[in-house]
């Protein structure tokens, strides 16, 4: 197993939910087999625990809708980041907890309200749509989009999504894994195009979303290359000399 290549997966996960730790630091968490490594952040350490249990989950179950709701199953560590009843699927008829909203602008309080009840038979025609498919990178890459906009589970849906187009397209075994883009810019638009296939309400609008989506990852090779990289010490500038002027904010995707 490639740790170096594995680390980077984790640390793209990680990053839906502002996973802190590098991939340095996530490497040798794997290599010792241990958190001690990491950012002792509770949420870290139950992103990187909870990430490994879903990814040897569906290996021994294989992409079908049992393998999706298992992934998220495994999300039980002591975390916000974590769903209250992991595996579960959302009932707002029944459990107050199961009604979410996605804030899309904060400005207008625009939200995306997904559907109040999923079963078994929503992430059935997810899986079925793939199974019909050319099974091309682009086909898993919509079960990411297709899972994420579901929001079948009440937290952890674009980690499980994330999990599971990698399940589809095989690259859990062959470690060539489907990442979110590498830097922030195209990290940030990435998600604010995620966010306009939320907003889609034609099937129409949904393809153009997703094509923009599309547009911000990096090729085959790209991905390939950056995941197997050596990892190089971060040297970053002494931020203490500097007045820093943040300018990059993600949507509020609270509750994903």
């Amino acid at each position: 197993m490639d740790n170096t290549a594995l680390a980077r997966f984790i640390t793209s996960l990680g990053s839906l939910n502002n996973y802190g730790s590098t991939v340095l630091q996530t490497k040798k968490a794997l290599d010792q087999k241990s958190t001690k490594p990491l950012r002792q952040n509770k949420d870290d350490i139950a992103i990187f625990t909870d990430a490994l249990k879903g990814i040897d989950v569906i290996k021994k179950i294989g992409f079908s809708t049992d393998g999706i709701i298992a992934v998220n199953t495994q999300f039980d560590s002591p975390s916000n980041e974590q769903p209250g009843l992991p595996g579960h699927l959302r009932n707002a008829y029944y459990n107050e907890e199961d009604r979410i909203a996605i804030i899309i602008d904060q400005q207008s309080q625009e939200a995306y309200l997904p559907p109040e009840i999923v079963t078994r038979v929503d992430i059935d025609q997810i899986v079925e749509r793939f199974n019909e498919s050319k099974k091309e990178e682009k086909d898993a890459w919509r079960v990411f989009a297709q899972l994420s906009k579901l929001q079948a589970f009440q937290d952890g849906n674009k980690r499980t999504a994330l999990i599971a187009a990698n399940s589809a397209f095989g690259t859990l075994e062959n470690e060539n894994y489907l990442t979110l883009p590498f830097n922030d810019l195209d990290r940030v638009e990435f998600t604010l195009n995620l966010m306009r296939y939320y907003q889609a309400k034609t099937p129409t609008e949904e393809e153009k979303a997703f094509e923009r989506m599309l547009d911000t990852l990096p090729s085959p090779k790209e991905r390939e290359l950056a995941l197997h990289a050596p990892i190089q010490e971060n040297k970053n500038f002494d931020a203490s000399t500097y007045r820093i002027k943040e300018q990059l904010s993600k949507p509020d995707v609270s509750r994903e």
